[in-house]
């Protein structure tokens, strides 16, 4: 991110659950298509929406405004809101536990640790800006937000948490 760059879009990645089911869709549409083609194309669109879809966050900072955006492909949409008053940004390792149930009851439960970077507000809530799995890469994210909106940075990845220099 430069320092003429003021706006910010991160896309999230999706849960493989709702890859596969996409693509699950995508091959039966294909069958649907041969032998009742209206079912064949709703299929085929629920397949595009899965796979096309996806979560995520937009920022302006020169404006102070930001929007939780659903993307389909390029084209994202949701509302702009203003920021909150805004206490730090912060950024801190996180487990990221999924679990998924069969039939059975049998579950299969995955977990994945990444380092997220927020923006803390006054009230306690966090705005989640950035999830990686690169410490070095959300250090740096960390603090060019920090500096386009005038703001420490709260080190919450070790077990005692540390202001950082800016």
């Amino acid at each position: 991110m430069k320092n003429d760059i003021y706006q910010f879009l991160y896309k999230r990645d999706k849960p493989m659950a709702m890859k596969v089911m996409g693509v699950l869709v995508a091959l039966f549409s294909i069958g649907g298509l041969a032998t009742t083609p209206v079912f064949g194309v709703v299929m085929a669109l629920a397949a595009g929406g899965l796979l096309a879809y996806q979560p995520g966050i937009e920022v302006n900072f020169a404006e102070r405004t930001y929007r939780m955006i659903t993307a389909f492909g390029p084209r994202g949409f949701g509302n702009w809101e203003p920021l909150p008053a805004l206490k730090c940004v912060s950024v801190f390792k996180t487990q990221l536990v999924s679990s998924t149930y069969g039939r059975t009851n049998a579950s299969v439960t995955t977990r994945e640790e990444v380092i997220q970077v927020n923006l803390a507000t006054e009230q306690n809530q966090r705005i989640r800006l950035l999830e990686t799995d690169n410490a070095e890469q959300a250090f740096a994210f960390a603090k060019e937000v920090s500096q386009k909106l005038n703001l420490q940075v709260w080190d919450a990845t070790g077990k005692e948490g540390k202001w950082l220099a800016s």
